[in-house]
């Protein structure tokens, strides 16, 4: 089998420091469009143009794709 990789970013507000999106709601979607949730990436271990949180999705593709 193999496996492509997706990340979708949740930015966070600078005032209040909660996440602007739901990431039940993606997280929920992406499952909708066979993505497996498969982990985050926090936002103090990422380079420093990408802001917030990452969620990390797998999704297994076919050889005939």
């Amino acid at each position: 089998m193999k496996y492509i990789y997706e990340a979708v970013s949740i930015s966070y507000s600078i005032w209040t420091g909660r996440a602007e999106e739901d990431y039940l709601r993606i997280i929920n979607e992406k499952g909708q469009e066979g993505w497996r949730f498969v982990g985050f990436l926090p936002s103090y271990a990422k380079p420093r143009d990408v802001k917030g949180t990452e969620l990390i999705f797998e999704k297994i593709i076919h050889e005939n794709d």
